[in-house]
């Protein structure tokens, strides 16, 4: 059996990701794995799958938050896995320059994971009109706080009473 992954990445290419992974994670500041896990980032088992360099082609799913985590721009885990360099989002180090606005997304999906998470989806999944009603109708169920104005028994009970 190949030690090759089914993208031909050698076990070398990703100790090397763990590596600069560790490296960031440490100069931002994060001084363990569990804490870049509970700041957004992927699991505790994965991040150290990824430093130990025992990964194995991972979705979206979980490089999304590990590349926003580590300030790192779209695409840089699978660059870095071809023998890349990463590039981070702006000058400035630490979490806070994910949500900087840059990175190509708009003002309204900048500052906020789960909605980049959902402006990210694939082309083949989600076009942009899909991503815009699914924004649109995460920010509006967070707009609503508590219960509905209207009394929905009573509204329930009046149509009940006209059959």
């Amino acid at each position: 059996m190949s030690e090759l992954d089914e993208h031909e990445h050698p076990p070398e290419a990703w100790q090397r990701l763990g590596r600069i992974v560790r490296q960031r994670r440490i100069e931002l500041g994060f001084g363990s794995q569990a804490s870049l896990a509970a700041e957004g980032g992927p699991s505790l088992s994965v991040v150290n799958k990824i430093e130990t360099g025992r990964g194995r082609d991972y979705t979206d799913r979980v490089i999304i938050p590990l590349e926003d985590r580590l300030g790192w721009r779209r695409g840089n885990f699978r660059a870095v896995l071809e023998g890349g360099e990463p590039e981070s989002l702006t000058t400035a180090d630490g979490p806070a320059a994910a949500e900087s606005g840059e990175g190509g997304y708009p003002p309204e999906v900048a500052g906020d994971p789960f909605l980049r998470f959902i402006w990210d989806a694939p082309a083949a999944l989600a076009d942009d009109e899909d991503r815009w009603a699914a924004i649109t109708g995460v920010l509006l169920r967070r707009m609503r706080s508590g219960p509905r104005a209207w009394d929905e028994t009573s509204e329930n009970r009046r149509n009940a009473g006209g059959l």
